[in-house]
C-alpha cells in the first residue's frame, strides 16, 4: 500500500512513461505479495524426530494433547544423588476445569527405597498463583490452582528436585548394586489424565509386586550430566554430548511418544551394536561378561526381526539392551529393557527367553498401553504369548510346545494343587508375590494361547496387528481387545475370557464362590 499512495500524489509530475513503469511495478508488488505463502510455523514434532519414526504414527495423531517434559538433571555416583529441574507442558483433556494437579514422586515409594523431594515451590504462569502439598502416601505432590485450568487449555509447570538412593544387595530396580547404577522414575512424573470429567486423575498406589508407572505418553527432551567416565543408557537417542565442566559430560537425549523416561549406568559397562531394519541396537554388559552380553545383543536382534513381520513395525530409533541388577528378572521402559545379570551367568536359555519377553513389551505396553493396575494381565500376557511365536518361529512347535508345558501349564497346575488359584481378572492389588508371576504371567497366557490355537496363525496375527493399528499409543481395555476378536477373528472369545480371566479353580464366576 504504501507504494500506491507515493505513486498516487506523484504521477502528475512525471513523463507519461514514468508513470506506466511505476503503475506496472506497483501492481507486480501486489500480485506478488498476494502469492506469496505466509511463514511456514515450525514444527511441533521436529525436535523430537532423532528418535523416532515419524510414518509409525497413526494419521489422526494429536501430538498436542501429549505433555512435553524438558529436564535437566545431575546424577553423582558417588553420592547416589540426583538433581533436577522439570518443567512439563501439557493439555487439560479431563473434559472440564482443572483446580488441582498431580504429579507422582515414585522414588518415594517403599519398594524403590528412594527419597525424592521437590526444592522450594512450583513455578507457574502468574494468573496460576498455587498451593502445594504431598499425598498418596507422599508419592505425589498436589498442585492446588487458584483459577481452575479450562478444557484443553495448555498449562507451564517447573519444578526444582533432590533424589537419594542407595547402594544394596539382591534384586535392585531403584539404586546401585554390583557397580550399576539404576534409576528409571528419577523426575516428577505428571499422574495420568483419564478423560473422565467425574475423575481426572490416577493416584492408586501400585504393590511391590506389580509395574509402577500409570503415566500418558509424552515427548521427552532430556539433558543428563554424569561423570565422563559413566556409560549413561537411557530411553530415547542420545543426539549431542558435551563435557562442559572438566570430568563431567552433558549427553542430550529426546525421545518420541513415549510412557515414561528410564536410565541405568556404569563407569564399567561395555557396548556392541547392530543395526537391523533401520534400528539401531545396542546390548550393554559388564566386561565379565562379555560372552553373554554378545549373546544378547544377536538374541535382540533376532527378536526385533520377528516382531517387525509379525506384530507391526518398531516405532523408534534405538533398541536397547542392558544387564542391570535384577538378578534373573527384566524390566521395560520404552527402547530401553532391564536383562537380570544371573541370567547372563550360565542361564543361556532363560536368557533369551528373557530378551523376548522384554522386548514383546514395546508393543505391548510402550506402543499399545495397558493399565498395570487394573488389567496387570493384559500386557504381560500378551508378551508371554507373543514370546512364545518368536519360540515357534525360531526353534519350531515341539520347542513352543515345550515352553507352554514348562512356563504355564506346570505353573497353573501348581497353584491349583496347592490353592493359590485366582481370578486373573483383576487389580494387582488382589495378589501377592507367591502368585502374581504364575495368574498375571501364565495363567493369563493360555488365554491368549487358547485363541491363537482356536482362530490359526494368521488370523490371530491379523487381530493384533489391527489392535495395535487401532490403539497405539493409546490405553486401551480387555473390552477393547476382545472387540477386535470379534471383528476380525469372527470368534466369540466370551467363553476363553470367562474360563482363564474371570474363573479360579475353587471360584466360580467373579462375585460367585463355590
Amino acid at each position: 500500500m504504501p507504494v500506491i499512495r507515493y505513486a498516487s500524489t506523484q504521477l502528475r509530475s512525471l513523463p507519461p512513461m514514468m508513470k506506466h513503469l511505476i503503475l506496472l511495478a506497483a501492481v507486480a508488488v501486489l500480485v506478488l505479495g498476494a502469492c506469496t505463502a505466509p511463514a511456514e510455523q515450525p514444527d511441533p514434532l521436529e525436535r523430537y524426530l532423532p528418535a523416532f519414526d515419524l510414518e509409525t504414527l497413526p494419521a489422526d495423531f494429536d501430538a498436542s494433547a501429549l505433555p512435553r517434559y524438558d529436564i535437566r538433571l545431575k546424577i553423582d555416583p558417588e553420592t547416589h544423588k540426583v538433581e533436577g529441574t522439570a518443567r512439563i507442558r501439557f493439555r487439560n483433556i479431563s473434559g472440564r476445569p482443572l483446580n488441582d494437579l498431580y504429579v507422582r514422586l515414585y522414588p518415594n515409594l517403599p519398594q524403590l527405597t528412594g527419597e525424592m523431594r521437590l526444592t522450594g515451590s512450583v513455578t507457574l504462569p502468574d494468573r496460576f498463583a498455587t498451593g502445594m502439598g504431598w499425598v498418596v502416601e507422599g508419592t505425589a505432590a498436589r498442585i492446588t490452582l487458584t483459577e481452575p485450568l479450562p478444557p484443553n487449555e495448555t498449562l507451564d509447570l517447573e519444578f526444582n528436585y533432590v533424589i537419594t538412593t542407595a547402594e544394596r544387595d539382591g534384586y535392585v530396580l531403584f539404586g546401585e548394586s554390583e557397580g550399576i547404577l539404576s534409576l528409571p522414575y528419577s523426575y516428577p512424573l505428571l499422574a495420568a489424565q483419564t478423560g473422565d470429567p467425574t475423575n481426572p486423575w490416577r493416584l492408586e498406589i501400585p504393590p511391590p509386586h506389580g509395574d509402577i508407572a500409570i503415566s500418558n505418553s509424552a515427548f521427552y527432551a532430556i539433558t543428563a550430566t554424569v561423570p565422563s567416565d559413566v556409560t549413561l543408557v537411557s530411553t530415547g537417542v542420545e543426539i549431542a554430548t558435551a563435557e562442559t565442566t572438566p570430568g563431567w559430560t552433558d549427553h542430550i537425549i529426546v525421545t518420541g511418544p513415549v510412557r515414561e523416561w528410564g536410565m541405568i549406568m556404569s563407569e564399567n559397562f561395555e557396548v556392541e551394536s547392530l543395526e537391523i531394519d533401520g534400528v539401531r541396537v545396542n546390548s550393554y554388559y559388564l566386561p565379565e561378561d562379555a560372552i553373554a552380553g554378545r549373546a544378547a545383543l544377536d538374541q535382540a536382534a533376532s527378536v526385533l526381526r520377528v516382531y517387525n513381520r509379525i506384530l507391526a513395525p518398531y516405532p523408534y530409533k534405538e533398541l536397547d539392551i542392558v544387564q542391570a541388577p535384577t538378578r534373573y528378572l527384566g524390566m521395560e521402559f520404552p527402547g530401553l529393557n532391564y536383562i537380570g545379570l544371573d541370567t547372563y551367568r550360565g542361564q543361556d536359555h532363560s536368557q533369551e527367553w528373557l530378551v523376548a519377553h522384554e522386548i514383546s513389551h514395546q508393543w505391548w505396553y510402550a506402543l499399545v498401553g495397558s493399565d498395570p493396575y487394573r488389567y496387570p494381565w493384559l500386557d504381560e500376557g500378551l508378551a508371554e504369548q507373543s514370546s512364545l511365536m518368536y519360540w515357534e518361529t525360531l526353534y519350531g512347535v515341539n520347542a513352543a510346545n515345550s515352553i507352554r508345558k514348562l512356563r504355564w501349564e506346570i505353573p497353573t497346575q501348581w497353584a491349583i494343587d496347592n490353592g493359590y488359584d485366582d481370578l486373573v481378572g483383576q487389580e494387582a492389588t488382589a495378589f501377592n508375590g507367591a502368585n502374581y508371576e504364575i495368574l498375571v504371567y501364565a495363567k493369563s497366557a493360555r488365554f491368549f494361547d487358547a485363541l491363537y490355537k482356536e482362530l490359526g496363525r494368521e488370523k490371530y496375527l491379523e487381530v493384533l496387528q489391527t489392535y495395535i493399528d487401532r490403539y497405539q499409543f493409546e490405553t486401551p481395555t480387555p473390552d477393547d481387545f476382545l472387540a477386535v476378536v470379534r471383528e476380525v477373528g469372527g470368534f466369540d472369545p466370551q467363553a476363553l475370557y470367562q474360563r482363564w480371566i474371570l474363573s479360579a479353580e475353587g471360584i466360580g464366576d467373579i462375585g460367585e464362590t463355590k
